[in-house]
């Protein structure tokens, strides 16, 4: 579904599975189509930059390749014991 709402929704369902203890932050200031986001555990930012994906390419992803592309854009640092 092409819906801002239900992709936000769908990436800190996947995030919160790979890292229960992060915080998942969207960009108000962004263009409403889109979902840039942080991840955070704690004071620490696993995410450097999460590059401005279209919602609609977020809603073409499985929620495997959604949880790849987190793992990925962390560096690796959630998901490796999940």
């Amino acid at each position: 579904m092409d819906d801002y709402g239900v992709q936000s929704g769908r990436i800190v369902g996947a995030a919160t599975k790979l890292c229960p203890s992060c915080e998942v932050t969207f960009d108000t200031n962004a263009a409403p189509r889109m979902a840039p986001v942080r991840i955070e555990d704690g004071s620490v930012q696993l995410t450097k930059a999460w590059p401005q994906y279209h919602v609609s390419e977020v809603a073409d992803w499985s929620d495997e390749k959604l949880r790849q592309v987190i793992e990925a854009l962390t560096g690796g640092l959630v998901g490796q014991s999940a």
